[in-house]
């Protein structure tokens, strides 16, 4: 039932995202981009949204998982509750803030929900039944913030020199750098408290299985 179910999860992240890949270099269905002629400039428009990364991480963690479910490496680690934590805050933003403004047809409206419902959920559930269990260290948890906040800065970055920005709540040509950061700051918040939930669910389970 594990490698069934990590199948499923598997086969989801990547389809969703190979088929969205192609849409958005080689298709028209975002208007931020419906100008933008370089399919290598599409390319990496689509890999700076939040949602990919965070389903790639889900993506390739449960793949290795699926070869090696007792897999522990330090890098591993950080890769895997980075996925989970992430790919929760992706469904929350995504349905609470950005549902309303998204508007796709056909195969993409399935990958779509696939990326912002489904995955997450199956993400979760999985983790939930099998894990793995006691990857929360105290460094691994200090270091998972990491990416995020690379993630970030790469954004802003990039954002200052196209204007170009994955998201509203980020684009700090349209609100205001200052507002930008504050809606920063709240996602940043959002998944530190994630992260402790995550600890504390994981010490729980632990506990259970044990007795």
């Amino acid at each position: 039932m594990r490698i069934f179910f990590n199948l499923i999860l598997i086969f989801l992240v990547f389809f969703s995202i190979g088929t969205e890949t192609y849409n958005y270099v080689c298709g028209d269905i975002h208007p931020s981009i419906l100008n933008e002629k370089s399919k290598l400039n599409r390319l990496i428009y689509y890999y700076s949204y939040f949602t990919v990364q965070s389903n790639i991480a889900v993506g390739i963690s449960s793949l290795l998982l699926l070869f090696k479910p007792d897999y522990s490496k330090k890098w591993f680690r950080i890769l895997r509750i980075d996925g989970i934590i992430c790919i929760v805050i992706t469904c929350i933003v995504y349905n609470l803030m950005l549902r309303h403004d998204h508007n796709v047809k056909g195969i993409m409206r399935f990958t779509n929900e696939a990326l912002h419902v489904f995955i997450p959920f199956l993400a979760v559930l999985y983790w939930l039944l099998y894990g793995p269990r006691k990857l929360l260290d105290k460094k691994t948890t200090f270091f998972a913030i990491i990416p995020p906040l690379i993630y970030v800065i790469y954004i802003f970055i990039r954002g200052h020199f196209t204007n170009m920005y994955p998201y509203p709540f980020l684009d700090a040509g349209e609100i205001g750098l200052f507002q930008a950061l504050l809606n920063t700051g709240a996602i940043v918040l959002l998944f530190l408290f994630l992260e402790f939930i995550l600890i504390y669910m994981d010490n729980q389970l632990i506990k259970k299985d044990q007795s």
